[in-house]
């Protein structure tokens, strides 16, 4: 076996393994080995390329450059044309005008134009390998993902899924969350968010605040979402805090709600342990807006609800002893409601409403009962003050 044979196997046997390496097609490889040669043979000579090709053959490994020249009878431009004469004893059947095949030796080349040729086929390789870890995980956008964590830097995770990279930016983190790289186990669950064809590093966007996340949970933990019986309308979060979810069942036999949370709220504590702690709460979709939005201030109950269409925003007023768990701290539970229904909150205790003598007729999901006991109470409150006002 010759050298050049000897090395054109060595050649192709690189090109299989490292296909097999990097889970890339053969072809993309010898791609980026012919832009390579191209290259190469372009800085050695310092000649245009537009005529030139570079044949392997994937069978032998054989590497050709091949120049195609115009047959002429007087050369002016030696890198695109050859004279007859100088052909026509080895080729007569050429003539003016047709084009002859030279065959350029590649065994020639300086060392500095090889290592360009290299770079180039390293280059072709990373972009073989990007399409292909993209053609791999496209098809896991908008699912959970598991990885291993890499490394953790201040404004992102960097997670090891397989052969590819998942990047958890800090905005996409459960807040106070504690994540170690070094721990025994130190697999993340994540929501695959997007894969970006064209990034160097961490091609993989992962999420853990994202609403659809929850979503994945949800379907993961109950059988019922997941066969579509029981259906998701709406998700709110505050990430690592409190998350509402609005659900409806399809099948009027099946408690929906109490499917959602499970046993003894199994469940939802299962999710709510992934979420760090993070609360759910669990309410029921209606198309009558008034319901709905009664049933997304769970668990605070409803004395009066007041819509404006025009403007998409309820008034609603809840008993004075409730109005901190309607509102939430810092207002969270009003901002989910709120992002849930899609409509503007504005939330009054009894009391406030009394004393900014706002007109409301009781139609909440408050016991009549109550609701009379409530106003009873809140008189005696106001002739106290009245009494010991001086």
């Amino acid at each position: 076996m010759s050298d050049i044979t000897n090395r054109n196997q060595i050649i192709l046997e690189q090109i299989n393994d490292i296909a097999k390496e990097k889970q890339i097609n053969v072809k993309d490889i010898i791609f980026a080995l012919k832009e390579g040669l191209l290259k190469a043979y372009e800085r050695q000579t310092q000649n245009t390329v537009e005529n030139v090709t570079i044949d392997i053959n994937e069978n032998s490994g054989k590497i050709q450059i091949i120049k195609a020249l115009t047959v002429v009878q007087k050369v002016e431009d030696s890198d695109c044309e050859i004279a007859l004469s100088a052909i026509k004893e080895n080729h007569p059947e050429l003539t003016i005008g047709d084009t002859y095949t030279q065959i350029i030796p590649s065994d020639n080349f300086s060392r500095l134009a090889i290592y360009q040729a290299i770079q180039v086929v390293k280059q072709g390789i990373r972009e073989a390998e990007k399409l292909s870890i993209y053609d791999e995980f496209i098809d896991k956008k908008g699912h959970i993902s598991i990885g291993t964590v890499e490394s953790i830097e201040e404004t992102y995770i960097l997670i090891k899924v397989g052969r590819a990279y998942a990047f958890l930016p800090k905005q996409n983190q459960i807040p106070n969350e504690v994540v170690s790289a070094n721990a025994p186990n130190n697999h993340i669950k994540f929501y695959v968010e997007d894969i970006i064809k064209n990034k160097n590093y961490g091609q993989i966007l992962a999420s853990r605040t994202h609403p659809h996340y929850l979503r994945c949970l949800l379907e993961l933990e109950v059988p019922e979402i997941a066969q579509g019986v029981i259906e998701i309308k709406e998700i709110a979060r505050i990430p690592g805090i409190r998350a509402k979810v609005a659900i409806i069942s399809h099948d009027p036999t099946i408690d929906a709600i109490g499917a959602c949370i499970g046993p003894k709220g199994t469940r939802t504590q299962l999710i709510s342990k992934e979420l760090n702690g993070e609360k759910i709460d669990i309410v029921a979709w209606n198309p009558d807006v008034k319901t709905y939005i009664i049933n997304a201030l769970t668990p605070a109950k409803v004395i009066a609800i007041m819509i404006n269409d025009d403007l998409q925003q309820a008034d609603i007023i809840v008993p004075t002893e409730q109005l901190s768990l309607a509102i939430g701290k810092n207002g969270m539970a009003a901002k989910l409601v709120a992002r849930l229904t899609h409509w503007k909150i504005n939330i009054f205790s009894l009391e406030q409403a009394q004393e900014n003598r706002l007109k409301f007729e009781w139609n909440g999901n408050i016991k009549e009962r109550d609701f009379a006991n409530f106003i009873k109470e809140l008189e005696k409150k106001n002739q106290w003050k009245n009494k010991n006002r001086y």
